[in-house]
């Protein structure tokens, strides 16, 4: 019961973020409302600089390509560059959906999905 509490919070606050970009054919809701099960890999990218971050994204696809269909990760960056250009430029060339969240200055929530 505790661990569906901590879930529906951590959505919640998720959804309270400020969605800075978003990918054109992204289903927001489908990326804010998944739960940590459905999350294959977060990766913590801070004090990596560009374009370190959306090289850590691409291989984390790639293994959902094999292993995790209709799985996302998670990418946590305070790379600016990273999370406003680089890694949704791959998301776009690639067709995947994605969502940046601003979490606090300086900080971004990335969600890929297929």
């Amino acid at each position: 019961m505790r661990t569906m509490i901590r879930k529906s919070r951590e959505n919640r606050e998720l959804q309270q973020n400020k969605i800075v970009i978003k990918g054109s054919d992204t289903n927001i809701d489908n990326l804010l409302q998944i739960d940590d099960s459905k999350i294959w890999r977060t990766m913590d990218t801070r004090g990596m600089s560009c374009p370190y971050p959306s090289f850590e994204s691409v291989k984390a696809m790639k293994a959902i390509d094999m292993e995790k269909d209709g799985y996302c990760v998670e990418i946590i960056t305070d790379s600016e560059e990273s999370a406003l250009k680089s890694i949704p430029s791959v998301c776009e060339k690639r067709k995947w959906q994605f969502v940046v969240l601003e979490e606090a200055i300086g900080l971004w929530r990335v969600r890929i999905g297929k």
